[in-house]
């Protein structure tokens, strides 16, 4: 068989490459030079027709290079793709880059009432559609063209070359090879997304979703030119939900922004980039800029657990009596009783809690070898500690009048007896001693009501003084008190200056926003707790807020100890038998008696003067205190004469001395019991005109906030008030 020979074999085809070539590149410079119009004297410079050829040739070559790279052949790019990696498509200046016929509506999907035909399960039906899928998916593909990678592009584009030149020369392997490639391109189709979902394209950075949006925000506040690349200003993490992910823009340096641009910017971001961020400005360097941040998520505050096991730290001067919330974590707090402020207290309304709270200093003081009285006129709030070693419950007034004075006396010869001029074996013998005071209004208007009715005194008996002495030296003398009360006014301690000697005060159960002020003061703003977790409150410890002047408070749950009082408290080491018989200090002398019966009228009420209790008949170690009345006296009495009787059931006529007490009232109490015939509002006037007119109001008595008065004084007011008004 003869092989058919082409008429240009063997014919070199070189020559007429140039020629042609030549011919083509000068009829389109003749052509673009017969387009451009005439100049105004009706010619044509040279100039201008260089200028024109170079245009057209210019053209020419970057239209074929930009076909070689896969690049869009006029305008801008369409889309965010690069030599390697597939891109987005971008807003062009015109139209949104998706019709705005295209944004499918909501709407609620379509539920088939029909039942399914047997052996038509979703496996089934998957199967049967793929094919429909797979060639779906392969027209999304071509259909996103200018998405492609450019590499993909070029080579797409450059493909009919080598197929051309391989059909022309090797047919039959260039046939099979594009039967290959058919194969492999439907295979990968089969496997993509639209089929098995074995691979599936790249997902958009954040970069490049975000990125134009901000940049085109951010361009005009800064106003840069339109044409400035983004990526010498902006640059956006490809992962904005990445730890640590930021925006960085950078600022011109001739750019001012004042207030309104850097909130324009900050704009941009909040309404562009999903999430919340912070900006963090440097306008101060060479290199100007703003980054934002991920707003940190707010951390989880944590919960208080509604029970905490008291723990014993074994430290004297450390005592733990609970947990608190701080920050974003929970701490064990304690009170640190050899600071400046020694002194600590409970506050909180009756049945709150607050003492139950008291026991964990009257547990940890004996665990330490501490003394305690117990100064109690509900007469049964602490009962747990009763019957035990080195603890004195005080429970009628008296006596709780005699064992505040004896702790007074007790501490002022501590202090002389660490002094350089103290007896030799003095300071041996001192013991740290507490005072645990539960319900203080209620001891200091019940002290007073004693005082005016029972005793008859007159003017202001000294008990508040006595009080204000042991909270300001009671520390170096280790003589320190723990106080509950329902509020931490002024009026109960004796002042301000006293009052500040609470160095850590708790509150407990709901508080009004009265007794909060007077507690943390007023500037101290409420927090919220729940109330209905027994024991739940608050404290502060003389430390500032980090976010403001005022009191650092914080949320509080008191450990709970109660049922381990008896079993802790028998487990102490003995207190010493003087103390238990209820003798009064050992260190107290003569001397030191004399000079606080000078200073402060403390003798009188010691146990054993004319306003204090006899010396007991039986002791019993722990028990409440009493004993018969004693007969009244003028003479001093010494350290040698006295005892104190602050043990044994109280005596008949102690106890019935507190129950004859007159009952008290406030003039709004009296009003709503009609003691007086009228409201409060009107018995307050006709009190201050009874005054204008020189008719005598009864003086009462106060627990230093409220004045209370009996029943008598009032009705004999009255009447006085009544019988001048009949005058007039």
């Amino acid at each position: 068989m003869t092989d058919f020979a082409a008429p240009w074999d063997g014919v070199d085809l070189s020559g007429y490459a140039l020629p042609g070539g030549g011919t083509l590149l000068a009829a389109l410079a003749l052509i673009a030079y017969a387009m451009q119009g005439k100049s105004k004297g009706g010619s044509r410079s040279n100039e201008e027709l260089n200028a024109a050829i170079e245009r057209v040739v210019g053209g020419f070559f970057r239209g074929i290079g930009r076909y070689v790279a896969g690049r869009d052949l006029a305008g801008e790019p369409r889309s965010t793709a690069t030599w390697w990696r597939s891109g987005i498509l971008v807003d062009d200046g015109g139209a949104s880059v998706e019709d705005v016929a295209a944004i499918p509506a909501p709407r609620a999907p379509a539920v088939s009432l029909a039942k399914p035909a047997a052996g038509a399960g979703p496996g089934v039906r998957r199967a049967a559609l793929m094919p429909l899928r797979v060639v779906a998916s392969m027209g999304r593909a071509l259909a996103a063209w200018s998405r492609w990678p450019r590499a993909a592009r070029s080579l797409v584009r450059l493909a009919p070359l080598p197929v051309a030149w391989g059909l022309w020369r090797h047919p039959e392997a260039t046939q099979l090879a594009l039967i290959g490639a058919a194969v492999v391109v439907l295979l990968v189709a089969l496997a993509g997304p639209g089929g098995l979902s074995w691979w599936v394209p790249r997902t958009p950075t954040d970069d490049e979703t975000l990125g134009p949006a901000v940049w085109a925000g951010a361009r005009q506040v800064l106003r840069l030119d339109e044409k400035t690349p983004r990526g010498k200003w902006l640059r956006i993490d490809p992962d904005l939900s990445a730890e640590g992910a930021r925006i960085v823009l950078r600022l011109p340096l001739e750019w001012m922004g004042g207030k309104e641009a850097m909130a324009a910017l900050q704009h941009v971001v909040d309404t562009r980039v999903p999430g919340e961020w912070v900006s963090q400005w440097e306008r101060s360097g060479a290199s100007q800029y703003v980054q934002w941040t991920r707003k940190p998520k707010p951390v989880e505050k944590p919960v208080l657990p509604d029970y905490v096991e008291w723990k014993s730290t074994g430290n004297r001067y450390e005592v733990f009596v609970g947990q608190a919330i701080e920050g974003d974590r929970i701490v064990d707090v304690m009170v640190h009783t050899q600071s400046a402020t020694p002194h600590w207290g409970v506050g909180g309304d009756t049945g709150s809690g607050k003492s139950t709270v008291l026991y964990i200093p009257i547990v940890h003081g004996r665990q330490h070898g501490e003394l305690i009285d117990i100064l109690d006129t509900k007469q049964n709030s602490l009962i747990e500690a009763e019957g035990q070693s080195g603890v004195r419950v005080h429970k009628t007034v008296r006596s709780c009048v005699a064992a505040f004075a004896e702790f007074m006396v007790s501490m002022m010869a501590a202090e002389a007896a660490m002094g350089k001029n103290a007896a030799p074996g003095a300071r041996a013998q001192l013991i740290p001693r507490t005072l645990v005071i539960d319900e203080l209004p209620t001891l200091i208007k019940m002290a007073y009501t004693w005082w005016r009715y029972g005793l008859k005194g007159k003017g202001v008996p000294p008990f508040l003084d006595w009080f204000s002495i042991i909270l300001l030296q009671g520390r170096s003398s280790d003589h320190r008190i723990v106080v509950g009360t329902q509020q931490f006014a002024n009026s109960f301690f004796g002042g301000t200056m006293e009052r500040s000697q609470i160095g850590t005060k708790i509150v407990v159960g709901l508080q009004d926003r009265i007794s909060w002020g007077v507690a943390f003061g007023q500037a101290t703003p409420v927090i919220q707790y729940d109330t209905t977790v027994k024991g739940r409150g608050a404290f502060a410890d003389k430390r500032q807020a980090p976010d403001g002047e005022h009191l650092y408070v914080r949320e509080f749950q008191p450990a709970f100890i109660t049922p381990r009082v008896p079993q802790l408290l028998a487990a102490c080491p003995p207190a010493p038998k003087w103390f238990d018989a209820g003798e009064m200090a050992p260190w107290i002398t003569d001397d030191v008696l004399k000079e606080a019966d000078l200073v402060a009228a403390v003798g009188a009420f010691l146990p054993g003067g004319a306003a204090g209790p006899p010396a007991p008949a039986t002791v019993t170690p722990g028990a409440g205190t009493g004993g018969t009345p004693h007969p009244s006296s003028s003479k001093t009495v010494t350290g040698s004469q006295v005892t104190a009787n602050v043990t044994g059931t109280a005596p008949a006529s102690e106890a019935a001395e507190d129950a004859e007490l007159p009952a008290t009232y406030s003039l709004a109490e009296a009003c709503a019991a009609g003691i007086i015939p009228w409201k409060h509002a009107t018995a307050r006037q006709y009190k201050k005109r009874s005054e204008e007119r020189g008719i005598d109001f009864p003086e009462g008595v106060t627990d230093g906030r409220t004045t209370y008065y009996t029943e008598e004084e009032l009705k004999d007011w009255v009447a006085r008030w009544q019988a001048s008004v009949t005058r007039t």
